[in-house]
């Protein structure tokens, strides 16, 4: 098809056609990359292409002769509010993707405790983690798996430990965390921390733009401010530095294996495979066995 027939064919569409045009585009561009990639499969033909633009045409003008809206104006707002709805629509969609990953996390937990798994479970991993830390990212998903594969039989547990050289960035991250888990629950806390380490910079670098992240995962951005300006969970990180520095831990990750039925523990320390986990756990209840 020449430039000069497009152009022309261009030219007959109405005002109202054209603006019909540009939200099918806008549609298009929300979606994402893929559908190009469909529609380049589809039309490799020029018949094809001229079947198609003809369709086109074709509803469009209908569209326009049964569209109620007969004021400019009135058909403005109608197609603003209709691409605001179908935006908030695929909004909420991708927050509950991100939230069905963690259904395994319980909404709430006693102790205002951070929690992934069953609460019952005989093995908890308790994490000292940072979230500027490198190491930390890289590690994040094997507890996950670890979990997810144990049959409710280990869970994990996250303590903040924001290294003093990745502050102010990490500290203020470990408390958004807390500040966003009064909005939306223990598992609105572990949503959350995905978040931060997909979008941080690392290192102390912090996350472009923090706002947009807390509201990517459902909560109000405002109250996460007021929530950090009245400083009511610095006392909660303050403790588990506390612990971690009182336990030897000076670097991030460290992971406490526990055994909730012996009372014993066996510290890891970095960002360890999952099947060193997995030995520790297995030596562990040999040893239980035994005594």
């Amino acid at each position: 098809m020449s430039e000069q027939t497009t152009s022309q064919q261009q030219k007959s569409f109405s005002p109202m056609q054209k603006k019909l045009l540009a939200v099918g585009a806008a549609m298009t561009l929300i979606l994402g990359a893929s559908v190009a990639t469909v529609g380049y499969q589809i039309y490799q033909t020029k018949e094809l292409l001229i079947q198609e633009r003809d369709s086109l045409q074709s509803k469009i003008t209908q569209l326009e002769s049964d569209y109620r809206f007969k004021s400019e104006e009135r058909f403005n707002n109608a197609v603003q509010k209709a691409l605001e709805h179908f935006v908030q629509q695929k909004r909420e969609q991708d927050i509950q993707a991100k939230y069905a990953k963690y259904e395994s996390a319980p909404e709430q937990v006693p102790d205002d405790k951070r929690i992934y798994g069953n609460l019952n479970a005989r093995f908890t991993l308790v994490e000292f983690s940072d979230l500027e830390c490198p190491f930390c990212k890289k590690f994040h998903d094997t507890p996950k798996e670890v979990v997810d594969a144990s049959n409710g039989n280990i869970n994990w547990q996250w303590k903040h430990l924001p290294l003093s050289f990745h502050n102010p960035a990490a500290e203020k991250e470990a408390l958004a965390a807390e500040c966003v888990a009064e909005q939306k629950g223990n598992r609105g806390f572990w949503v959350f921390l995905d978040e931060v380490f997909a979008k941080s910079q690392g290192n102390g670098g912090g996350v472009p733009n923090l706002a947009e992240v807390i509201e990517s995962v459902g909560a109000d951005a405002s109250l996460v401010r007021e929530c950090l300006a009245s400083g009511r969970y610095d006392l909660k990180i303050a403790a588990d530095v506390k612990q971690a520095t009182e336990n030897g831990i000076s670097g991030t990750p460290a992971t406490f294996i526990v055994d909730n039925q012996t009372g014993k523990t066996q510290l890891i320390r970095g960002a360890q495979p999952s099947q060193a986990i997995a030995a520790i756990i297995r030596k562990m209840m040999i040893e239980s066995e035994n005594n």
